[in-house]
């Protein structure tokens, strides 16, 4: 339901709607498919509250409460919300963008596995030496290079 301060607007299935929405994103099909995916949650949460200017902002409250997500996770709902709401601005359907000024949850670490330790690496430089043939060597060396921090 979308409140406005004239009336209520009652939207019959929603996550069909919602879908139809994504379809019209200048975005890949992998990314279209993961926001179909994900809006749902953010259905659930306006279905029984409405959609109001604060929508949005107790969305972020509500995922943020979740233990069951990592920070990544709660991200992505929260970027598939956005998303949608931008999307219904633009097409007129909402009169005001109500994701303005509301940021992402930090994560502390952008990168989720590290690169290779020093030990990690001379035990791969040890196990290449032991390779026979050249051809193989050669390969895995060129393969493993770039997670090395050295410069050699």
């Amino acid at each position: 339901m979308i409140k406005t301060k004239q009336h209520a607007l009652i939207i019959s299935d929603p996550q069909l709607k919602a879908k139809r929405v994504f379809d019209l994103l200048d975005v890949s099909e992998t990314t279209r498919r993961d926001y179909k995916y994900r809006i749902g949650l953010f259905l659930d949460f306006v279905k029984d509250r409405g959609l109001n200017r604060n929508s949005f902002l107790e969305f972020k409250r509500h995922i943020g409460e979740r233990t069951d997500y990592t920070v990544a996770t709660k991200n992505k709902y929260l970027a598939t919300a956005k998303i949608f709401l931008k999307e219904l601005n633009r097409q007129g359907v909402l009169p005001a963008d109500i994701t303005q000024n509301i940021k992402t949850f930090s994560q502390s670490k952008k990168h989720k596995r590290g690169g290779l330790n020093d030990e990690e690496i001379s035990k791969l430089t040890a196990m290449l030496r032991e390779l026979p043939g050249n051809t193989a060597k050669h390969t895995l060396k060129g393969d493993y290079k770039p997670f090395s921090l050295n410069k050699d």
